[in-house]
């Protein structure tokens, strides 16, 4: 089970995550997610994965794309640490990549 809380508070958007990240909850963040940058494409967005205990396979896809586009991953505890860092590092590869091309 996945809880989302979602705060749109100028200047940012934040998704507070509680639980899992798996299965249809990655669909559900993701639906989320996509209104929020329907309403506000230029509002940044941040996505709080303290209280997130397990990330699967499709979940760190979607967090991978919503990095892409700009959005901001909190995290804490190692394994959670580890996905965000790595997805993090990934990005910063691709940009450098970008601007080498």
């Amino acid at each position: 089970m996945l809880r989302i809380f979602i705060h749109d508070q100028v200047p940012v958007t934040s998704f507070v995550l509680e639980g899992k990240l798996v299965g249809p909850w990655v669909k559900e963040l993701e639906k989320s997610w996509e209104s929020a940058l329907a309403s506000y494409p230029s509002r940044m967005m941040l996505v709080d994965l303290a209280d997130v205990s397990f990330i699967d396979s499709d979940g760190r896809a979607l967090l991978a794309r919503m990095r892409e586009k700009g959005a901001r991953l909190l995290s804490t505890g190692v394994l959670i640490n580890a996905i965000v860092a790595e997805i993090d590092t990934e990005h910063q590869i691709r940009q450098s990549h970008e601007v080498n091309t």
